[in-house]
Parts: C-alpha cells; sequence; structure tokens
C-alpha cells in the first residue's frame, strides 16, 4: 500500500509541474502578442475629415492630446488639428503618425465627416478601411458637408470649442428636438449592398455668423459660426448622387425616423386670446406604418403617419420632454388641417425626389425583398427602374 502511494506523488509532482509551465507559457505568449503603446505617445481623435486633393487623400484628425499645464500643476486637454496626405486612407492616416510622432488612436473617434471632394469617390471601398478595423466603433457618426472638410475642423461654434463636439450634438443627440436625421458608418455601408443599394447622410454647411467677437481667445485664427445640418445628402451604390433640400428632407424625415420632431407655422388660426392671428405647432408623438406590396405589374408604397400635435410654448421642445401637465388643447379643426395639408405637401416632394433621382432612399426594394424574396430578385433584375413602377401613397392623422 505504501510502495503504490509513494509512485503516485511523483506523478502528481510532475503533473503539476509540468501545468504551471504551459499556463507561464501560455502568459508569454498573450503578453507579447500586444503592442505596448504609451498614452504620451497617442493622439486621441475625437473626429476626422477627409478630403481628395487630386489624386492624395487629405485625413484632417482634431485629437486631444495631454498638457503638462501651467505653474499651478494644473493639467487639461485641448483639441489640435493634424493632417495627413496619402495615396490611400491608410498611408494618409499613417502620414499623421510620421509627421507628428503621434499614434493616432481611433478608438475614441465621435464622428467622420467627408469633404465635398469625395462626392467623385466610390465610398464602400474607401469606408471599408474603417469597418474592418478592430480599432473603430461601427456606431461612430458619419456626415457629408459643404465645401471641405477640413475648413469645417477649422472652424468653431461659439457654444463648443470642439467641432467634433458641436456636430455630433447637432446631428445625433438633439436630432429628436431639432428635426435632424443622422446616419452610423454600419448602417451607410450596409444600406449600400442591400437591395435599394441607397442611403443618405447627413450634410453639414458652415455659417458665419458674422461675430467673431465670440471668440476671445486671440491666438485662435479659427472662424466663428454656427453649423446647419438641415438637408441631407443621398448616395446610390457608393456613390454620391443628389441632395435633398430643406422641404425634401423634412418630408423623408418625417416618414423615415419616428421619434423626430417638426413644427408648423399656421395663419389666421384662432389665437389664445380669442383673435386671429399666426400661431406655431409642434409635433408631440408620431407613428409610421409602411406597407410595400406588388400591384399586378406595380408596386403600391403606402404610408400611414399618425400626429399628435400641441401648440408650441416657450418652455415645450418638440416631443422629448416627458411628464408635462396637462393643457387645453387649443388645436381645432382648421389647424389640424392645416398641419395635415403642410405634411401632404412635404411627403410628397419627397417621393417625387426620389423618383426623379431614382434613388430608393425610403426602401422600397429592401421591404419587397423582405417581404417576397426570390420573386423580388426577379422582378428587381428585369426592372432595373423599378421606381417608376411604384405609386406612392400617404394617409395622414392628426389629432391633439
Amino acid at each position: 500500500m505504501h510502495k503504490t502511494r509513494s509512485l503516485k506523488n511523483p506523478v502528481k509532482k510532475y503533473a503539476k509541474i509540468f501545468l504551471l509551465v504551459v499556463v507561464a507559457f501560455f502568459v508569454a505568449w498573450v503578453a507579447s502578442s500586444y503592442t505596448k503603446s504609451e498614452i504620451a505617445d497617442r493622439a486621441i481623435v475625437l473626429g476626422l475629415g477627409i478630403d481628395m486633393l487630386q489624386d492624395d487623400f487629405v485625413v484632417t484628425a482634431e485629437v486631444v492630446s495631454p498638457n503638462e499645464g501651467g505653474d499651478s500643476g494644473a493639467s487639461g486637454a485641448t483639441s489640435k488639428l493634424l493632417t495627413g496626405v496619402g495615396k490611400t486612407l491608410p498611408l494618409a492616416i499613417q502620414d499623421i503618425f510620421q509627421t507628428s510622432g503621434k499614434n493616432p488612436s481611433l478608438g475614441q473617434t465621435g464622428i467622420v465627416l467627408l469633404g465635398e471632394s469625395m462626392n467623385g469617390q466610390e465610398l464602400k471601398h474607401i469606408l471599408s478601411y474603417f469597418i474592418l478595423s478592430d480599432a473603430f466603433k461601427d456606431g461612430v457618426t458619419l456626415a457629408t458637408c459643404k465645401g471641405s472638410a477640413k475648413k469645417i475642423f477649422e472652424s468653431t461654434s461659439p457654444v463648443d470649442s470642439m467641432v467634433s463636439f458641436a456636430l455630433q450634438t447637432i446631428i445625433q443627440k438633439s436630432g429628436k428636438k431639432t428635426n435632424s436625421t443622422s446616419n452610423v458608418l454600419q448602417n451607410f455601408v450596409e444600406n449600400q449592398t442591400r437591395h435599394s443599394k441607397t442611403s443618405f447622410l447627413s450634410q453639414v454647411s458652415f455659417v458665419n455668423d458674422g461675430n467673431d467677437k465670440v471668440n476671445k481667445d486671440q491666438s485662435s485664427q479659427k472662424k466663428t459660426g454656427v453649423y446647419d445640418c438641415s438637408k441631407i445628402a443621398v448616395f446610390k451604390d457608393g456613390y454620391y448622387h443628389d441632395v435633398l433640400d430643406r422641404d425634401e428632407t423634412r418630408g423623408f424625415v418625417m416618414l423615415n425616423t419616428s421619434k423626430t420632431y417638426d413644427s408648423f407655422v399656421v395663419e389666421n388660426a384662432q389665437s389664445v386670446i380669442g383673435t386671429k392671428d399666426r400661431v406655431s405647432v409642434g409635433i408631440v408623438s408620431k407613428k409610421v406604418k409602411p406597407k410595400v406590396e406588388f400591384d399586378g405589374e406595380n408596386i403600391i408604397a403606402s404610408y400611414d403617419l399618425d400626429m399628435k400635435i400641441r401648440r408650441m410654448r416657450t418652455d415645450v421642445t418638440g416631443n422629448v420632454m416627458d411628464f408635462l401637465p396637462e393643457l387645453p388643447s387649443l388645436i381645432d379643426e382648421q389647424i389640424s388641417n392645416s398641419v395635415k395639408e403642410q405634411t401632404q405637401t412635404l411627403v410628397q416632394k419627397a417621393f417625387e425626389k426620389s423618383k426623379k433621382t431614382n434613388c430608393d432612399f425610403f426602401g422600397v426594394a429592401n421591404t419587397m425583398y423582405k417581404k417576397y424574396g426570390k420573386k423580388w430578385d426577379d422582378f428587381q433584375k428585369q426592372n432595373p427602374d423599378y421606381l417608376d413602377k411604384v405609386t406612392f401613397k400617404i394617409s395622414i392623422q392628426v389629432h391633439d
């Protein structure tokens, strides 16, 4: 009995040693698989602007780097602009590292802004650089702009000195209050490869407000102004196609985004004090129910839009304020009919734009494929201009 026990103990001992060696080797292998990168060697990228200059990509990065602070020992963070140029997008970003000594850290990037010079480029291929990057998040806001993206980043807002934060606030965070719509990188690229082959981006325009004295920092040469994001640009099969004007954009957003706010002006309406006057009303909530189906050899795309509206007051911001006290309606038949007519006009303009440009930004083909599968595939191959066979319809209900 003792002899058997003495033979087993050395086996257990060697097994433990072997297990420890395997674990140590695995830990060393994992540790060697990651590149050590000190914070001081990195530039945290908040936003990227992409332009084309002849055959070169010009990438403008708004970055944050740590400061040593002043004599008081306080430390802080300031945004700076770094620029890289290259024949491809990866080389342009690599150029930022080569010319600044700072490795661009893309994990915190919140917005990618495409300059007007990118309109002639095939974006599915170019943006795949970000899609395939492990260090880049899919939910980053993607937008386009009038003019140069670099110029946009060289400007500043009166309320936010960091352009990346200002644009994200307007386009994405406040969109439900301001009637703006937004798109993210992953959705944009995916929609270019789906059956409709069409997607959209907010278009940013810088508007000089004429009040340069707002910027008190004399060391800054940035122009102060505001950013107009009230229009969208549509892209088909990866290429820029057209821009929807303000009314067409409102009509599209009305049906495309269920929680986006909008407002209307009604002339000669009954005022609170009993006289006839101009009044403003806003959407409290809305529901959109699309229905797309075959009608013989044609297609019917119908939308049921149900809106709840309320007279606007200074303490009401669209449909985003919850738990408001119940107030008298003050919405009569004249106001309801006026809002209904205005909405009808806006939506019809968006429908007409879709057919005129042959851009399926309402996603008719995507919905048809989900419903009919191979039958739609065959139909779409035989009818590449299938939007000519689409009849758009809208049914609107307005109530208080």
